[in-house]
This record gives structure tokens, C-alpha cells and sequence, in this order.
């Protein structure tokens, strides 16, 4: 069972995502508490919603496939930028194919560097995710400079994220 989504702690309507190609994605598709965006123990499941294109699981265990296809959104520490998380690892969607959030995940980052952060401490999401079928989707207004006319991004309750710096914290202590 799915635990309810931990994005928009203090409803500010920061639980969408903008493309140009696709439109708006949402990250608490069923409202306060329902199925969207989830971050637990270093890994993010649940949720999204696109109305032009449908369903984004963040996780193999939204649909029960991690035996045949494992994949999912995970947070790790961010060496570049102390008190950041990186969310790494892809999405799935049945109409649009696989939505990759960093480029670690293509090894693709000489070439081109992309990906999403979340500040630990407030829980706001910068950057972009890559999709081959989709284009760039813009998780902050402030990667568009927008946000003047129009304010949109992603936030995590940074409670849910506590146990994530807690982990780290703990793995820095018992190194070596």
C-alpha cells in the first residue's frame, strides 16, 4: 500500500511541473493526502498527473513491476551543493515512455548537465527532468523566469526529508 503524497506542506500550489510540449503535470493529482509524490527513506513513489498525457508512476512499486521493470525516483546527497539532495532515477508512463530526472541516470552529463534538487531544509524542488517523447520539464518557475506571471514548482515537506539527512548523517559518522 502507498502512503499519501508529502508535497505542498503548506498548500501554496506548489505541487506542479510545466512543459511546453505537454503542458501542466501535477504532483498531488488527488488532492492534500492523496496518491501524488511520496518521499520516504530515500525513495519517492506515488504519483503524477498530466491531463495530455495521463498517469506518471515515480515507482515500480505504484504498479506492483519491480520484478520485471525496477525503476523509480530516489534522493542522494548532493557533493556540488551542501544541504541539496539530488533526485535521481526515472518515471514511467504508459502514453509517453520513460521521464529521466537527472542525467546521471543517461550518463549523459558531459554532454548535456540537467536534473532536479530538492533543498533539504525547505523541501523546493529546482531544475528540469528530460523526457525523449515529452521534451524538458521545468519543476520551478525560476528555470523559466516566470515566476512573475506565472508561479508554479514542486515543494517535498521537508519533514518527510529529515529522516533522508538523518541517513546521510549517520553513514558520515560511521565512515572510516
Amino acid at each position: 500500500m502507498l502512503h499519501a503524497e508529502t508535497v505542498d506542506p503548506d498548500t501554496n500550489g506548489l505541487h506542479w511541473a510545466w512543459s511546453e510540449n505537454t503542458g501542466w503535470t501535477d504532483a498531488q493529482p488527488g488532492g492534500p493526502g492523496g496518491s501524488g509524490l511520496h518521499a520516504e527513506n530515500l525513495d519517492v513513489s506515488g504519483w503524477l498527473w498530466a491531463a495530455n498525457i495521463g498517469w506518471i508512476s515515480a515507482h515500480c512499486k505504484n504498479t506492483a513491476s519491480c520484478t520485471d521493470v525496477s525503476y523509480g525516483l530516489r534522493l542522494k546527497t548532493d557533493n556540488e551543493k551542501p544541504g541539496w539532495l539530488l533526485l535521481v532515477g526515472k518515471a514511467w508512463s504508459e502514453n509517453a515512455g520513460w521521464i529521466v530526472s537527472h542525467c546521471l541516470e543517461s550518463d549523459s552529463c558531459d554532454e548535456n548537465y540537467y536534473g532536479l534538487r530538492v533543498e533539504a531544509a525547505t523541501g523546493l524542488v529546482e531544475g528540469y527532468a528530460w523526457s525523449e517523447n515529452l521534451g524538458w520539464l521545468s519543476f520551478s518557475c525560476s528555470n523559466t523566469s516566470s515566476c512573475g506571471k506565472v508561479s508554479f514548482g514542486l515543494q517535498f515537506d521537508p519533514v518527510a526529508l529529515v529522516l533522508v539527512e538523518d541517513i546521510f548523517k549517520d553513514s558520515f559518522e560511521s565512515s572510516p
